[in-house]
């Protein structure tokens, strides 16, 4: 859990880092570093995810903007996972609040009050369940063009 405590940390109070060209990647790289030596299932985990996600029907992968891989579906961003396996998916906020309600996901460690969920992946026994959150941000997305 210390790498989620640090990220939080760098999340909330070096907010300003976010606009230094590289560096939310740079820090990315240090958390899936940090993963890969230090929680192999939850890497395991992580690149599970990205190899089924990125079969979905239209479902591309890219660099997230602040750090991480990013799922694209037509061209907009639906989900991206973080290095130390944070996962923040763009549900909407009806599904948000059902989502957090049932206790599938939290509100988005950022941003609370938007239609993002995160949802803290740390083991190849996380992996369905992340999946079953990317696929109702794909919904979603299908749904709101």
């Amino acid at each position: 859990m210390t790498l989620l405590v640090i990220f939080t940390f760098v999340v909330r109070n070096l907010r300003w880092l976010a606009r230094v060209p590289g560096a939310p990647q740079l820090f990315d790289a240090a958390l899936l570093l940090s993963t890969a030596l230090l929680h192999r299932g939850r890497l395991r985990a992580i690149s599970s995810i990205e190899k089924v996600a990125q079969r979905l029907p239209g479902v591309t992968l890219g660099i997230h903007r602040f750090g991480g891989i990013g799922f694209f579906l037509g061209g907009k961003e639906l989900s991206h996972i973080h290095g130390n396996g944070l996962l923040d998916c763009f549900v909407g906020r009806a599904n948000r609040d059902r989502l957090v309600r049932l206790g599938c996901a939290t509100v988005h460690h950022v941003f609370p009050r938007s239609g993002w969920i995160s949802f803290f992946v740390e083991e190849t026994g996380d992996v369905e369940h992340a999946l079953e959150l990317i696929q109702i941000a794909c919904a979603y997305r299908e749904h709101a063009e």
